[in-house]
């Protein structure tokens, strides 16, 4: 009532009242039946409710695996004999007897380890061993183990078959797009005698070549049986794509590792000029190549961003090239930062099943020698494992250029994906397209447009494009799908739009499994209620700005742009520097008094800080710059100019969070180059040059 005396005061006489006064009864009840409904929708507080869920599940899950580690313990114990004990004793002294297993009494030490094993087998429910142990520690004997598990089966060759005779069940795990066993130098000849003359009346006789491995020879025989496993949780997603159109494309792995706000760049290759190739066969070097791998680690090692960062080399042709890195490196860096960093520097082979956060590839291939093309398959999967080894970020070091390699040459393909690195778009559709077809088409009668699967997800996608996001409708991974994600910076964040005719009751369970199972792979998610939406979007929608601005994620629109060339550079700063002292007059005498500013500019909007948005304020920001002569400023003056380009009025405690929340700003915008910091007699900051392009709004991808 007295918003309704105040404006019936101040605007009595316009005609519009003696419209107004005969619905009033009609219009206090609506506004009762609007608080009531925001009443409603707010008093649930569905975020806290989430988050409440969430910890309720950990501590389920912790819960249950404590008791199950507890019982297994407690079942272990409880067959567990004096007798047990003593030979599981004499076990470990015959083992630490046998040593490396080459001494004069190495076999009669064997013979007491397989002997003190065979009478505790019992008590211990799992062992865990290298193969070459096996033979080391078991009496063969038929059916002795209950299940037997064998991992990287791709590289275990004809030695393994006896654990097909040891296990009532075997469960193999390997992958033969992989590296397998090697046969390099064995001769083939006598290989295939031996397989005429033992194996002639097998059936498959041929599985058993020296190249075969275990994981084959499962395939084979209980190929029907089969699971392929196809989440991949090591590489980001641009860094698994070469191996995915490369060996898995018809079965392609999917990528759930997600990324923070400040994630490295995942791809890089790095051209160096005057590369050369010297010797032959396995002794191939490329000394410019090595020189450069090494002087990159060493830069990134002082980089306080690759804090923590394991590191390994693998080349592509060789191995003294891997030799000599590695001796390049230890002068640079010395032993012990090496073994911090486990730098390993290798060929694939030495890199099969392990892994590293930053990894180097050497090309090593020169155009002032010859260069045959890799094709093989025994290639192809040697790629495969050096592409897939790099969990952050995987450099490439080459000294040719596409047009000097075979078009059917791996090195070429591995080339062209580094070079070509644009993300796939999902769909290219209109904003304005989009918005006209919101609010002229009949919702009850058409179907929202592909691949929107309602109306809610394309008014919620609407609001997310009028500031400038970058908007994903119907994200697919892993067989699910996310109804939109945003993208901006480094980040994603996951937005559900509940509706009960799209997310009612019926599918509630189904659709907080599949965010279980999505957050497991580090997905975040904001969801939005479509009652709360409808009834006030300025409300229903704060919590989304917020979760945005906590992780990074900052509209399309402010995004980087080229520095001034050096000769531009010093122009500003000479034009500048004559005229600094007037100018840091001027920031006194207009800002140094900010409440003052503020409350003789009577355009205020009405606001309060936190209200502000990020993003507003690096517009803001911007705005400011660029007004100011030479578009530049002190840092000290910019949150006086940044309140006055927003119109809001502040003093005391919130202007001071709101100043933090400028100069957090003005470091983004520092990183995403559109303004730059220095010091001339104080402290300041200038605007970059801005294309017109940068400041379009983005269509969805």
């Amino acid at each position: 009532m007295p918003k309704l005396t105040e404006e019936f005061e101040q605007a009595c006489h316009d005609s519009h009242w003696e419209n107004r006064i005969p619905q009033i009864q009609n219009a206090w009840y609506w506004a009762q039946a609007r608080y009531w409904i925001e009443e409603y929708i707010l008093k649930d507080d569905a975020p806290s409710l989430a988050g409440r869920a969430r910890q309720i599940e950990n501590e389920i899950n912790s819960t249950i695996a404590n008791l199950a580690s507890l019982y297994a313990w407690s079942f272990c114990f409880s067959r567990l004999k004096e007798n047990h004990r003593r030979h599981m004793e004499a076990w470990q002294q015959s083992m630490r007897h046998l040593g490396k297993g080459t001494g004069k009494h190495a076999p009669r030490h064997r013979r007491e380890a397989q002997q003190h094993l065979n009478e505790c087998r019992e008590a211990v429910p799992a062992w865990v061993m290298p193969l070459h142990r096996v033979w080391d520690t078991v009496d063969p004997m038929s059916g002795i183990f209950d299940v037997i598990i064998v991992d990287e089966a791709s590289q275990c060759g004809i030695e393994a078959l006896p654990l097909f005779y040891l296990g009532k069940k075997i469960l193999i795990v390997g992958d033969d797009k992989q590296i397998s066993p090697d046969a390099v130098g064995l001769p083939r000849d006598a290989m295939h005698r031996l397989m005429e003359e033992f194996l002639y009346d097998f059936q498959f006789k041929s599985s058993f070549d020296i190249e075969s491995s275990l994981f084959d020879h499962g395939k084979l025989r209980y190929g029907t049986r089969r699971i392929t496993l196809q989440e991949h949780f090591r590489c980001m997603p641009e860094i698994i794509r070469f191996s995915n159109d490369l060996c898995y494309s018809d079965t392609p792995l999917i990528p759930l590792r997600q990324y923070g706000p400040n994630r490295l760049s995942p791809i890089e290759h790095i051209f160096v000029n005057g590369g050369y190739r010297e010797g032959s066969n396995n002794n191939v070097v490329n000394r410019p190549e090595a020189h450069a791998i090494s002087e990159k680690i060493a830069e990134l090692c002082a980089d306080s961003r690759y804090n923590g960062k394991t590191m390994g080399v693998v080349v592509l042709q060789g191995e003294a090239q891997a030799s000599m890195i590695e001796e390049l490196l230890l002068k640079r860096l010395g032993a012990e930062e090496m073994e911090r960093r486990r730098l390993v520097c290798g060929n694939p082979y030495s890199f099969q099943g392990d892994e590293r956060h930053i990894i180097f590839l050497s090309m090593v291939a020169a155009t002032n020698e010859r260069i045959g093309p890799f094709t093989k398959p025994a290639d192809e999967r040697r790629f495969n494992v050096a592409a897939s080894r790099a969990q952050d970020q995987m450099f490439l070091f080459h000294s040719v250029n596409n047009e000097d390699l075979s078009s059917s040459c791996l090195r070429r393909r591995l080339l062209e994906f580094f070079e070509n690195r644009k993300p796939q778009t999902i769909a290219g559709i209109d904003q304005e397209e989009l918005a006209r077809r919101a609010s002229r088409d009949n919702r009850s009668v058409i179907r929202p447009p592909t691949p929107f699967e309602s109306w809610f997800e394309i008014d919620v996608a609407l609001e997310l494009l009028k500031e400038k996001f970058c908007v994903v409708p119907q994200y697919e991974i892993a067989g699910k799908r996310i109804d939109l994600v945003v993208e901006g910076g480094q980040a994603r964040l996951a937005i559900e739009c509940d509706g009960d005719e799209w997310h009612g009751l019926d599918r509630y369970e189904a659709d907080m499994q599949r965010q279980r199972q999505l957050e497991r792979c580090k997905w975040e998610f904001f969801r939005v209620r479509e009652a709360a939406f409808y009834s006030n979007k300025e409300i229903a929608l704060q919590g989304l700005w917020r979760a945005l601005e906590e992780r990074g994620i900052y509209p399309g629109g402010l995004r980087g742009n080229p520095k001034p060339g050096p000769h531009e550079e010093e122009n500003v700063e000479e034009e500048y520097d004559d005229d600094e002292t007037a100018d840091d007059k001027e920031d006194r005498s207009a800002f140094s008094s900010s409440d003052n500013a503020q409350e003789s500019d009577d355009k205020h909007s009405g606001r309060r800080t936190e209200d502000v948005r990020m993003p507003e304020i690096q517009e803001a920001i911007i705005q400011a710059l660029s007004t100011c002569p030479n578009q530049t400023c002190t840092i000290q003056s910019m949150t006086s100019r940044v309140l006055k380009e927003l119109g809001v009025l502040t003093r005391g405690n919130p202007r001071l969070e709101f100043e933090k929340r400028v100069l957090r700003c003005l470091d983004m915008l520092e990183k995403r180059e559109i303004i730059e910091k220095y010091r001339a007699k104080n402290k300041r900051v200038r605007l970059l040059r801005r294309t017109a392009e940068d400041s379009q709004a983005p269509l969805f991808v």
